[in-house]
């Protein structure tokens, strides 16, 4: 099904949809950061994947154009080790894996889940 025949039914779920690739190239950093945001999630019991992180980061954009341009600058003004989850990370280089195409390894699915209190 194209994007321009697709008749989706308004309450068909999202994760439902059909799909559009895009092409994108992230900036190293923010693409550790999607592993990061991944991981965050796994290690909270939520099963996730970087499509899905982007395509809720993409859902969770500000609608006005004022507060998408405040987004738009934060980024653009942001150093590199802004990426990290827990806050900018100390040091004098960056140290980011290369990572080839594909899935991620995932060492901490295979950690016992976090108990709920």
């Amino acid at each position: 099904m194209t994007e321009h025949s697709a008749q989706i039914p308004p309450q068909t779920p999202l994760p439902s949809c059909p799909e559009r690739s895009v092409g994108l190239s992230l900036p190293v950093p923010i693409n550790a950061r999607l592993d990061l945001l991944v991981q965050l999630a796994e290690e909270a019991g939520e099963r996730t994947s970087r499509k899905e992180i982007v395509a809720a980061c993409v859902l969770g954009a500000p609608d006005g154009a004022g507060e998408l341009v405040r987004w738009l600058r934060i980024y653009r003004k942001s150093p590199a080790d802004s990426v990290y989850t827990s806050g900018p990370k100390l040091g004098d280089v960056l140290e980011l894996r290369a990572a080839r195409p594909g899935p991620r390894p995932r060492p901490w699915r295979h950690r016992s889940p976090p108990t709920s209190p």
